[in-house]
């Protein structure tokens, strides 16, 4: 047992302090207080703490209002007043962009948080093993059992127990079971199997009273190869979201942000980045349903978006008719093979919105060789990658105009950002 003060929060939720001219990592903690640790595990430079006795608290700390926090890895700040949250955020966001890309004095606007930092999420994936329901524990693969989660959505809360009478019915239990609501309310569930099995005994009409009558479809899908793959679909397969006076077909095996209070936020500052100067052709990179490239099609003459998921393609397609933008195109390509189809368009912006493993190598190199090729606006939801990313990028021609934080994922440490580069 050793007493340390916390100096700061560090990007992946834990706080670190000192001892024996060593770094210690704490959870849930805040910067400021003075903490009573008990090491964990000991490395050659650092130690990995756990809090035993908090000596002198934060006047930013709160009770949680979950009480599976601390031990579900689900959240990682409950205990840090929301409006805080923000600013450690902020912080860290500015830090790392400091130290990975060595980026100094970078133009940070404003964050914009979540409107609501509750319920937020539009989809979840709950563990499933005998008869627990939940989340895996804090560095752990045992399952946390939960009555309900207050980062989703309510109807998705109120399934729990439903699903929980449902199960008996499988011959072979699911592993997994992925919910997602919609902004119509509208829900598709998919069920993970680690065998392959064909179908369950029960039709939609029955898995209605059990997970609620707005399930719109659900599927059976084994696991190949480490992802889950769909055998079987029973329903519609899709969902809808409106996000103010735009309409997206969503799919069970499409993306969309999770954060339903901020997509329409995130629309609206890359909309606005869009109004300041004519464009011509824009590229929309890991475009999933289209929920930038429909936007951007109103403000340049012509919008092309790249994906790889068949499914997000085919939903992006139903997007582009249902909101009449006849000058947006979808192309079924990752991000790194859609050189020549971006060469022979020549766009002068692109929009990218990678997953947490940020741009690959050949993408960051295609970029660079578009000559029309005038502003990049990147969403990122990992400040590592991002700044590493965007350090090329500086390196090679660009200016980092501005950068912003979008709290997408209140009460957790994950960061979500909207950057804007220029040519120089």
């Amino acid at each position: 047992m050793m007493k340390i003060t916390i100096e700061k929060l560090v990007y992946g939720g834990k706080g670190i302090g000192r001892m024996n001219d060593r770094i210690c990592f704490v959870p849930f903690v805040l910067p400021d207080e003075e903490v009573e640790v008990k090491i964990k595990k000991e490395k050659k430079s650092f130690y990995e703490c756990e809090p035993v006795k908090i000596i002198k608290p934060s006047p930013y700390r709160v009770d949680p209002v979950c009480k599976y926090f601390g031990y579900c890895g689900g959240c990682d700040y409950m205990h840090i007043d929301y409006k805080k949250q923000i600013e450690y955020k902020n912080e860290i966001f500015l830090e790392t962009l400091n130290r990975i890309g060595k980026i100094k004095d970078p133009n940070i606007l404003p964050p914009l948080p979540s409107p609501s930092d509750l319920h937020y999420r539009n989809r979840v994936q709950f563990k499933l093993k005998e008869e627990k329901i939940g989340f895996f524990m804090r560095e752990s693969r045992q399952i946390v059992n939960v009555d309900s989660c207050y980062l989703v959505k309510e109807d998705i809360n109120n399934s729990i127990d439903g699903l929980r009478e449902v199960l008996p019915f499988f011959s072979f239990k699911p592993v997994e079971l992925h919910l997602y609501s919609s902004s119509k309310d509208q829900m598709t569930a998919k069920f993970i199997f680690r065998k392959k099995i064909k179908s369950i005994p029960l039709g939609l009409k029955h898995m209605r009273a059990f997970l609620g009558e707005n399930l719109e479809g659900f599927g059976i899908y084994s696991v190949e190869n480490g992802y889950p793959k769909r055998v079987n679909f029973v329903g519609s397969p899709f969902v809808y979201e409106q996000i103010g006076d735009y309409t997206f077909r969503v799919s069970a095996d499409s993306f969309f942000q999770v954060n339903r209070f901020q997509v329409g936020n995130l629309i609206k500052l890359v909309e606005d980045e869009l109004k300041t100067e004519k464009i011509d052709v824009a590229f929309d990179l890991y475009c999933g349903v289209g929920t930038f490239t429909i936007p951007m099609g109103r403000y340049c003459d012509k919008v092309f978006g790249v994906e790889i998921n068949p499914y997000a393609v085919q939903d992006a397609n139903h997007n582009r008719k249902i909101n009449s933008s006849k000058n947006v195109f979808f192309h079924r390509s990752s991000a790194s093979d859609a050189l020549k189809y971006m060469l022979k368009k020549n766009p002068d912006l692109v929009l990218i919105d990678p997953p947490r493993t940020g741009l690959e190598e050949n993408t960051i190199n295609a970029l660079l060789q578009l000559k029309n090729l005038k502003k990049i606006l990147y969403i990122s939801c990992n400040p590592s990658t991002l700044a590493r990313d965007v350090a090329k990028l500086v390196q090679n021609g660009f200016i980092l105009k501005s950068t912003r934080l979008i709290d997408m994922f209140p009460h957790t440490y994950h960061i979500e950002s909207l950057t804007v580069l220029e040519k120089a």
